[in-house]
């Protein structure tokens, strides 16, 4: 029984959620080879402040990043 873990910052639908599911389900079915009813896929949301890159919090990361996109 494959499992895979995803995590994501929040902010996406559940639309968008469950096709992505489905999607890594049918790779993950495929790739291995596993019966697709076996694949279990396990999705946990952060808020950006739960996640950092380098020591720096994630919001201050993208600000940085928008920042120095808008300099160019």
């Amino acid at each position: 029984m494959p499992l895979v873990h995803i995590d994501l910052m929040e902010g996406r639908s559940p639309d968008q959620i469950e096709r992505m599911i489905a999607a890594v389900s049918r790779a993950i079915a495929e790739s291995l080879p596993a019966p697709l009813e076996t694949v279990r896929v396990v999705v946990n949301e952060m808020a950006p402040h739960q996640y950092g890159i380098g020591g720096v919090p994630y919001p201050e990361v993208k600000r940085r990043r928008e920042a120095a996109a808008g300099d160019g």
